[in-house]
């Protein structure tokens, strides 16, 4: 009987959870539920943690749409800032040219950012015209020429290359035999067919205005293809090589090509079609179209961002937050608003003395506070008042000296106005201070660069004048200082939004590890609780069989 009590023990003990699950006898306590009942209320608190953690997902999730979306906004108005590439925008519209031509089938004229803005008469007297000449005709293509013999081609001024033929090779292999040298030469080589059972080998020169230069070899190659006379000239001229002539503004300009780059600061002009004695008006003027595409995609971009802020105001039928408003009360999301809101209502004085807002763009704010667009209204000012367009909602500096110039200018610069008090010696600028301070610019030649670190870094200032001091102020307009705020809050490396995403992914990494840590214990707690009430139900079978053998015992007596 001991060994059987002694084995009974020792089973109940290893089998452990199982054991506790399945056994009817010993004390008859449900442990499981038990156990079960314990570690749950030692894993409420990481429940509680696991749902903080889900909650900070859900906030970074909708910060980084929100984040998203002004970025999204910033690059619609990054280009209508009037700040250069070089200062850290992308593009600056206020800069980029056009081309209005009077007449586009003649030619075309495409315009350098910084272009001078003027209008051009120009005559297309000629194009230029590639060089094409023909062989007499043959009835084959794939039938052997019976020539024998080498040629030189290529083109006047540019390197010849010889052509060998054998007897037996046909036209077609004469025309790959010239192509095979062609990016040398400049002369390519194809074959027409006139009508059935006649072909032409037709040599075109692959530059304008360049004549192909033929000279036949030995066996008389040239000559037996009918492409020279008797006396090496070229037999049959298909089109003539010419120069282009244009007259611009009474000036006669001949070049060797229909691409002409050259001819006037910043303008390309591409020719198609002669009209002799037709003079054709090209315009240079802003890229109107360019400024209307962005303005429109910011449209897009800031009611998209302003269906967002919606959403995260809504409530449901109890008055509280709806489900799907994360950011329902949230500080930084009324900031963002704010700043918005702030910047969109801004109105400027132009240098005409004309108020300019939002509303003259054709911009209003519907009962949502979305934007709708009249372009109508937008058409009109773009046409009528492009600088005042420009100062509206560019970055714009003014200086009580016309021998102040700005060159360049950083993102640093804002609002801000200083009074700039230059020493000049020998012709040269010596010093530049404000308030005293010279420390603040450094001087090359006739440039005021402005320092790392200071308020005036990025920027660079050109005085062609003598000693004296000048008035200097900048003026932020609505779509720069609009990109200032945004950036401040949006930016990816160091704006609000960054930092706070940051904040909350490095608190569930640390709410993620109490999380588990917690788990872990609670689940050494339940092997620990598991093992221990196996033990006592060992026991309770170990007292029950001994009850059971001395009720045996008695019964026997």
């Amino acid at each position: 009987m001991t060994t059987s009590v002694s084995t009974t023990t020792s089973t109940a003990a290893s089998t452990g959870y199982s054991t506790l699950q399945a056994s009817d006898s010993g004390t008859g306590i449900d442990y499981a539920t038990l156990i079960e009942a314990k570690v749950a209320q030692r894993l409420t608190r990481a429940d509680r943690i696991d749902a903080t953690i889900t909650e900070n997902e859900a906030t970074i999730s909708a910060y980084s749409d929100l984040q998203d979306l002004l970025l999204a906004m910033n690059d619609a108005i990054d280009g209508l800032r009037n700040r250069s590439a070089s200062t850290g925008a992308s593009e600056n519209l206020f800069s980029q040219r056009t081309a209005y031509v009077s007449d586009d089938d003649v030619l075309s004229v495409t315009a350098d950012d910084d272009a001078e803005e003027g209008t051009y008469l120009i005559e297309v007297q000629q194009i230029a015209t590639k060089h094409k000449i023909s062989s007499d005709a043959t009835s084959s293509r794939t039938e052997g020429m019976g020539l024998e013999g080498s040629f030189t081609i290529g083109l006047d001024g540019g390197e010849s290359v010889t052509v060998e033929v054998e007897s037996d090779d046909t036209l077609e292999e004469i025309r790959d035999a010239i192509n095979a040298q062609k990016s040398t030469s400049g002369v390519s080589a194809s074959i027409v067919q006139v009508d059935d059972g006649s072909y032409q080998l037709i040599l075109t020169g692959t530059e304008t205005g360049q004549e192909i230069s033929l000279t036949d070899g030995e066996g008389g190659v040239l000559a037996g293809l009918g492409l020279v006379d008797d006396d090496g000239a070229i037999a049959n001229e298909l089109v003539a090589a010419q120069d282009a002539i244009i007259v611009v503004d009474g000036v006669t300009i001949t070049r060797d090509t229909n691409s002409i780059d050259d001819a006037i600061d910043g303008l390309t002009i591409d020719l198609y079609a002669a009209s002799e004695g037709d003079t054709l008006s090209v315009e240079i003027g802003t890229d109107l179209s360019a400024i209307k595409s962005a303005l429109t995609d910011f449209v897009d971009a800031y009611n998209a961002y302003r269906d967002f802020a919606l959403q995260q105001q809504a409530t449901g039928s109890d008055g509280t937050a709806a489900d799907d408003a994360t950011l329902f009360s949230d500080s930084l999301l009324r900031q963002v608003n704010q700043a918005v809101y702030d910047a969109l209502n801004t109105s400027i004085t132009t240098s005409d003395g004309d108020l300019l807002s939002l509303a003259d763009l054709g911009l209003t704010f519907d009962s949502s506070n979305k934007l709708t667009l009249d372009e109508d209204t937008l058409n009109s000012i773009l046409i009528d008042d492009i600088d005042g367009v420009r100062e509206l909602l560019g970055l714009n500096m003014e200086s009580s000296s016309s021998q102040l110039s700005l060159l360049r200018y950083g993102d640093d610069v804002t609002a801000t106005s200083f009074t700039l008090d230059i020493t000049v010696e020998d012709g040269s600028v010596t010093s530049a201070s404000v308030n005293g301070d010279d420390s603040l610019f450094t001087v090359s030649g006739k440039r005021l660069v402005g320092k790392e670190g200071t308020a005036y870094e990025g920027l660079v200032l050109v005085w062609s004048g003598s000693s004296g001091s000048v008035d200097v102020s900048f003026s932020q307009g609505l779509a720069d200082k609009l990109y200032s705020a945004v950036e401040a809050v949006a930016d990816e490396y160091d704006g609000d939004i960054q930092a706070m995403v940051d904040k909350l992914e490095t608190e569930n990494t640390q709410l993620t590890t109490r999380s588990d840590t917690i788990k872990d214990n609670a689940e050494s707690y339940r092997t620990r609780l598991t093992a221990y009430y196996a033990r006592l139900e060992a026991a309770a079978e170990t007292a029950n069989l001994l009850l059971q053998q001395l009720t045996y015992s008695e019964d026997d007596d």
